[in-house]
């Protein structure tokens, strides 16, 4: 198993979840967007559960992810 993991939803990351020590068996989560912030600190059994818990608090709030198209000029 990995050491970390970047927690994705649609096509953002939210946070990334991190083991401190090889021994331990959960993953601390580290929020990558404010909205996120309730989660910051929280452990987690695997990328899984975390991912759950985000889409949870996304699915509250729909608006504050929005998929962002780029537009290269050059």
């Amino acid at each position: 198993m990995s050491d970390a993991y970047v927690i994705e939803l649609q096509g953002n990351a939210v946070g990334i979840l991190v083991r401190q020590h090889r021994n331990e068996r959960n993953y601390r989560f580290l929020s990558a967007l404010h909205f996120f912030n309730s989660l910051e600190g929280q452990e987690f059994s695997g990328p899984l559960q975390a991912e759950n818990a985000a889409r949870k608090i996304l699915k509250e709030s729909p608006h504050v992810l929005q998929k962002q198209s780029f537009e290269y000029r050059y």
